[in-house]
């Protein structure tokens, strides 16, 4: 609502003299606040805050918290009360609960500083934020403000901002920014040279405001169920743009993004006098964005439905004849056949949009239908519609339209964790393995995280437990390889009350074991009566196993997984020493023998990707 940027003319620094000068380049704007409709309270509101422990304002429901209310929010002050202490006149704008939030005011002028620091955390790097900065003052009190680190406004005087009188109402000083971090730093400093130095302010509102983000994308597909009065398709994107489309906005899908578009009619088709079949219908179009790497893994679904109207051309003078395959073709095209969609479900990679107004969805394609011998051709075309001729499939290409809000809490994050593990199991069969996390970086391990978002600490522990699938298979240069399957849990302690867990990860393991079995490879310690032989990383660069997520509980239940996670291990295993057996039979014997497994011990990576909402989403 207020995001325009003021620029900065002569005009306006004349306007602004009274109140301070905007500095070049910051979006900022200065109004007075003399009712609850001069607020904005629209939108995500993360903060709306009340200084001057003079109670809770309240409007239309909103309600604003005292500073002691908010954990996150820390701020420097001499004392906090109301302007009516200074001997000035309290406000009265004819709305007690704008008095309230006008009147109660915190200030700075002793110890040392007269700037008025507040610092409020729980901002998202990347969102655009508007802050509210609500003034009443008894006095003129110019004041240099700075958010961020950078001055926003020089020589702001809240006084003549709001009339130069007390007893009236206030003044508003309203700055779109980008978070740079989680951290949101104001710093307000009185600029009087007369002795009589303080820094003040009455309130303040954070709130997220995103500018809408348009898009346009097209696809193409086939029918893969046609009948008179259904349709449903098979969608590709990442395509286009097309001829009949003039959008130059930015697309919001890609060629690993599939759909599902089922149409139906419902209503009979209205046929002009020109034979022009116009058909209202309703529809669902199922978006499915597909792992670059694991194709058939979904990481991210879109569901939108909505109504509209297709509309064919019917008249055989021009409709297309093909007599060698015994088929016409109707077509349908633009600007006439669309769907008007509503966003019914966002997962995954595209958690993050919220749609803004209604998206639409443009058709143009044809329709092919059976030419039947000694039917006019027209006659034929009729018959189609009606149902009496079977449909044999129809071609297309789409534009999808829209604008939407980019959530950036529920921006896809991916991570690399660290730990190691140890055998508590192992043999032939499977092996079960406990975990500690929490560990630094393995130079064996090139992480490509951006940005490197950490789930996992100290107090984590994990613990997979592996059964052999298939028979083992061991190679000219032998190396042993064998699939295995089993489950994944991560959890989360209470470190005062151990063992009492507060949430887990589950999951499922798909991966393939890969260990030397070459004795040439081994490292024999024969005082020890031991060899040992390495399995994992060294021996090949692909993921030794891929997890499916299948619940999040407690701490852990607000992360989504996104697609498969992937796990790289880097271990050695420990053989028995048999005397008077070689040394290449000893380790193959070790491979079917529990009694010679002494242990393993492992360096383990886990990186995925996953977005995080609240129970309630």
């Amino acid at each position: 609502m207020w995001n325009k940027r003021i620029n900065i003319s002569i005009a306006l620094i004349f306007v602004l003299s009274l109140f301070g000068s905007v500095v070049e380049g910051s979006s900022v704007e200065i109004s007075p606040l003399n009712s609850p409709e001069d607020l904005d309270l629209s939108g995500n509101i993360i903060y709306a805050i009340n200084f001057g422990n003079n109670g809770n304002p309240q409007f239309d429901g909103f309600v604003f918290s005292q500073d002691q209310d908010n954990p996150d929010l820390t701020f420097t002050t001499t004392a906090e009360g109301e302007t009516s202490q200074w001997e000035g006149l309290a406000p009265n704008t004819g709305d007690s609960n704008l008095d309230m939030l006008l009147h109660g005011v915190t200030w700075q002028n002793s110890g040392g500083s007269v700037t008025t620091s507040i610092s409020a955390g729980g901002l998202v790097v990347g969102m655009q934020y508007q802050l509210q900065l609500i003034f009443y003052t008894n006095h003129s009190r110019p004041m240099n403000i700075a958010v961020e680190g950078d001055i926003i406004i020089e020589q702001y005087d809240p006084f003549p901002a709001q009339g130069s009188v007390q007893g009236k109402g206030g003044s508003i000083v309203k700055h779109n920014f980008t978070a740079g971090d989680e951290i949101l730093n104001i710093n307000i400093t009185p600029q009087r040279t007369d002795g009589s130095t303080a820094s003040i302010i009455s309130g303040l509102v954070l709130t997220e405001k995103p500018n809408p983000v348009p898009f346009t994308d097209y696809g193409s597909g086939t029918t893969i169920e046609l009948t008179v009065g259904k349709g449903i398709w098979q969608l590709n994107w990442g395509q286009g743009p097309w001829t009949w489309s003039d959008s130059t906005d930015q697309p919001l899908l890609d060629p690993n993004v599939s759909g599902i578009l089922d149409l139906r009619t419902t209503a009979p088709a209205d046929v002009s006098a020109e034979l022009i079949a116009t058909l209202p219908i309703a529809g669902t179009l199922t978006l499915s964005a597909h792992d670059e790497t694991y194709k058939d893994v979904i990481i991210g679904t879109m569901v939108l439905s909505g109504t509209g109207i297709n509309v064919i051309d019917i008249n055989a003078s021009r409709v297309i004849v093909d007599e060698g395959s015994g088929m016409f073709l109707a077509p349908f095209h633009p600007p006439a056949p669309k769907l008007t969609l509503t966003l019914d479900e966002a997962t995954g990679v595209f958690a993050y949009i919220d749609q803004i107004g209604d998206w639409e969805l443009s058709l143009a394609g044809s329709y092919a239908v059976p030419l039947v011998k000694g039917l006019e051709l027209q006659d034929n075309i009729f018959a189609a519609l009606g149902g009496n001729v079977p449909l044999i499939g129809g071609i297309g290409a789409f534009a999808l339209t829209g604008q939407y809000i980019p959530d950036m809490s529920k921006m896809v994050k991916s991570f690399c964790e660290y730990g190691t593990g140890v055998s508590l199991q192992l043999g032939a069969g499977g092996a079960l393995w406990d975990q500690a996390w929490g560990k630094g970086a393995y130079e064996w391990y090139q992480c490509d995280a951006d940005p490197d978002a950490s789930i996992l600490n100290e107090s984590i522990v994990g613990m997979l437990e592996t059964t052999t699938a298939g028979a083992p298979q061991i190679d000219e240069n032998l190396i042993l390889r064998f699939d295995f399957g089993g489950n994944f849990a991560l959890t989360d302690y209470n470190k005062k009350r151990e063992p009492e867990i507060i949430g887990q990860i589950l999951g499922d393991v798909e991966g393939t074991f890969v260990a030397d079995m070459n004795a040439v490879n081994a490292v024999v310690d024969e005082a020890a009566g031991t060899i040992t032989i390495v399995f994992g990383a060294e021996l090949h660069d692909a993921p030794d196993a891929l997890i499916t997520v299948t619940e999040t509980t407690g701490t852990f239940e607000s992360i989504h997984a996104v697609g498969l996670w992937e796990w790289y291990a880097s271990g050695t295993i420990t053989i028995a020493l048999v005397g008077g057996l070689p040394l290449q039979d000893n380790i193959m014997a070790g491979l079917g023998d529990p009694d010679l497994l002494l242990g393993a011990e492992e360096e383990i990576v886990l990186s995925g990707s996953y977005y995080i909402s609240s129970p309630e989403d």
